[in-house]
């Protein structure tokens, strides 16, 4: 595996180490979570390179290969747009976007009063523009709703490192602007009980996706202290190996080789102990989690005081590593009935399906049961079956949610056609069941996202509500070019939803075009062209409320004389 492939399967699976503060209690379904984690993806963060083919070897070897195919193939299909989105978030960009819509009903066709509202639907479009420039925190928005192509509503908005200010026309015909470190005494003039932060922190380039990843350093102390600790703690005696087993899937019967992974009630209790002693013990592993999470809590806690701890990277690593002592406690009496039994099946050193299944009880007698499926498994020459499948039962009230997912997949040298459907499940004994499906089929022209066009159909079946109808399709085109700096979209919705006997007919057109650019138009306003919040009177208030009626009596007067 090369450098880049190391990095890449480290860094993602670093990443999903990287969990959230654990709760004050421990009910079944979170050590369920942790567990299946650590068991069904804990090779990936094991060295491959020094793997060779044991039964225990072969089942991480082919954990990490099977990761490396999926990284390989998001990068495939989205490697353009994400090229784009990171120079979007290190230089000045503007969008303009246009929405349109349509709506019918048999019904109401002759009626007057819906065909007005028809008629107003259809020649009505919504305009935005926005211009952003992520290294000096600005930002620039407006939103116009146009009407047979005149302008009835717009809306303007701007955001620099010192000030956030608007324009309504429908209230005032002018900016009104508010300098951040006056916060407080805007806030008082109509709160005065008001006892919050005086300058409003909105600077958002503190948080960015570079903010958040995880350095080589951080990367590499997670993968050799939980790979070692994984590849160490898995006894090769918990694995055993059969090849040329018969594996059926779509029709066909497949010969692959088994791997499972099957570990006693007590091993499974001895290795989660050890593992979440580990992670409570990690003073490294808080502060990287503290320095990362800290940042996205940076703005919000400016105007929420619960939130200040959130932001301060000692406060945080101090909660978290209160909370995770606190569920290791909690743990010390969960128990693992059944143990845990996960078989992989591998194609060439990948694993192409897998069924995993464990139980957990907490001190309280609360059971749960996870068991999972997997499937990304080449059947025939250009076709793929996909899968997804978890099943989280609770033992003691006998509550169950599934969730699967299954997507076939064609491939047919630039086209791809795929079939997927979502199935929903919930048996809740103080609510009402569910169960629903969700189905969609495409056609996709187009290797990659560079430039693509896609084709979908899509319904949705409510399960015990037989007499509605949701379904549609959606045409959608695409261009991007991360050298040229450009990302064009655009989707034609079409949508068919309500009562079996009498839907309604409901269609969206969006076109979206993206630009890079050395500069962003931001406007510079101050005292001399726009007003101060601050010297906002409470005379200009009733003037401004005056004015807002006035122009909502006009608004309607014009669509009126328009025939709408």
């Amino acid at each position: 595996m090369s450098e880049k492939d190391q990095n890449r399967t480290t860094d993602e699976t670093a990443a999903s180490l990287e969990t959230a503060p654990a709760p004050k209690t421990a009910p079944a379904k979170w050590i369920i979570i942790l567990a299946a984690l650590i068991v069904v993806i804990g090779g990936a963060i094991t060295f491959a390179a020094v793997f060779k083919k044991s039964p225990k070897q072969l089942y991480l070897l082919s954990e990490v290969n099977a990761y490396q195919k999926a990284a390989d193939e998001l990068e495939t299909k989205y490697s353009e747009t994400m090229a784009y989105q990171e120079k979007a978030m290190k230089q000045p960009s503007s969008t303009n976007a246009t929405i349109k819509g349509g709506f019918s009903m048999d019904s109401l066709a002759y009626d007057p009063s819906f065909k007005m509202i028809q008629d107003l639907i259809s020649k009505a479009e919504i305009k935005i523009k926005a211009e952003q420039d992520p290294k000096k925190s600005e930002g620039y928005g407006s939103l116009a709703l146009n009407i047979g192509g005149s302008k009835a509503l717009d809306l303007e908005g701007f955001q620099t490192k010192d000030r956030i200010g608007f324009k309504a026309p429908i209230l005032a015909n002018e900016y009104f602007y508010l300098n951040l470190d006056e916060y407080g005494q805007v806030a008082r003039k109509f709160d005065p009980s008001y006892s919050g932060p005086e300058t409003l922190d909105i600077n958002t380039s503190n948080v960015s996706l570079e903010d958040l990843k995880l350095t080589e350093k951080e990367k590499t102390y997670i993968a050799k202290e939980y790979g070692t600790f994984i590849y160490d703690e898995l006894d090769s005696d918990y694995f055993t190996k059969e090849k040329n087993v018969d594996y059926k899937t779509n029709g066909k019967t497949l010969q692959l080789t088994s791997v499972t992974l099957n570990m006693s009630d007590k091993e499974t209790k001895q290795f989660m102990d050890k593992l979440i002693a580990k992670v409570a013990k990690d003073d490294k592993l808080h502060t990287i989690y503290a320095d990362h999470v800290s940042k996205l809590f940076k703005s919000s806690a400016a105007t929420n005081p619960e939130l200040k701890d959130m932001a301060d990277p000692k406060e945080l690593k101090k909660s978290v590593k209160e909370s995770l002592q606190d569920f290791q406690k909690e743990t010390k009496d969960t128990t693992y009935p059944g143990g845990v039994k996960s078989t992989v099946y591998v194609q060439d050193d990948v694993v192409v399906a897998r069924d995993m299944k464990m139980g957990v009880k907490n001190a309280s007698n609360d059971k749960g049961e996870l068991d999972v499926v997997t499937k990304n498994i080449p059947y025939e020459d250009n076709k793929t079956a996909k899968q997804f499948k978890a099943v989280l039962t609770d033992s003691t009230t006998d509550d169950a949610f599934t969730f699967d997912m299954k997507n076939n997949v064609t491939t047919e040298s630039e086209k791809r056609k795929e079939n997927m459907s979502i199935h929903l499940i919930t048996k809740d004994s103080k609510d009402e069941d569910t169960n629903m499906t969700f189905k969609m089929n495409s056609v996709i022209n187009g290797k990659t996202d560079a430039k693509q066009t896609a084709d979908r159909t899509f319904s949705l079946d409510l399960g015990n509500q037989e007499d509605l109808v949701f379904n549609g399709e959606v045409k959608q085109n695409q261009a991007i070019s991360a050298s040229k700096g450009k990302a064009d979209y655009s989707f034609d919705i079409r949508t068919k939803v309500g009562p079996k006997a009498d839907p309604a007919n409901v269609t969206l057109k969006i076109d979206s075009a993206s630009q890079l650019k050395k500069s962003a138009a931001i406007p510079a306003l101050d005292a001399s062209n726009a007003t101060n919040v601050k010297d906002v009177t409470p005379e200009d208030m009733l003037s401004i409320q005056e004015n807002f009626a006035k122009n909502v009596q006009g608004l309607m007067m014009n669509m009126g004389t328009a025939g709408y």
